[in-house]
């Protein structure tokens, strides 16, 4: 099975939850590049709800739940030469829940960023700006309970009009 989010693993602030409750927090990792990216594409599935930044603006926003697709971003023009950012706010009513997150970068590669035990976690907001102190929980990677292998969104799920992509019919 071909997995759209290659090495990435799932992170979430703990592991360990004894009773449910609800748990905000911002999950960030700081990566350089050596040239500003003509295309970037952001693929991210958190369990829960999410909003992600990038470099300090906010990308977007979404609530996913397992066998949901990947919320997919466009961020190069929000990249830049140097140290750049990404943050992810979190949250969940029962303190529990996944992140899965894979970036590609035009000429740095498919999955140049992913989610893995080197990202930092923080309930303080203004890790967003600052950057998270915590390392994460990892639960590993795809397949997991209860998310499997988040799958891309189809065009329709992107808002793409379907008379954007022929149908069988009109392709033969």
């Amino acid at each position: 099975m071909h997995l759209s989010t290659g090495r990435a693993e799932w992170i979430w602030y703990t592991n360990r939850v004894p009773e449910p409750h609800p748990i905000a927090f911002v999950a960030t990792r700081d990566f350089v590049l050596q040239r500003a990216p003509e295309r970037a594409l952001a693929k991210l599935f958190v369990d829960p709800r999410h909003v992600l930044y990038i470099n300090g603006t906010r990308v977007g926003s979404g609530t996913q739940r397992p066998g949901d697709p990947l919320a997919i971003y466009q961020v190069a023009p929000l990249l830049k030469v140097g140290i750049n950012r990404v943050a992810i706010e979190a949250e969940s009513p029962t303190g529990l829940g996944g992140i899965l997150f894979s970036l590609d970068v035009h000429l740095s590669g498919r999955d140049a960023v992913v989610s893995d035990g080197r990202w930092r976690v923080d309930l303080s907001p203004e890790a967003v700006e600052v950057g998270a102190r915590y390392r994460p929980a990892v639960w590993g990677r795809p397949p997991q309970y209860p998310w499997r292998y988040p799958r891309m969104p189809e065009p329709r799920e992107l808002g793409v009009p379907e008379s954007r992509f022929p149908s069988p019919k009109s392709a033969l």
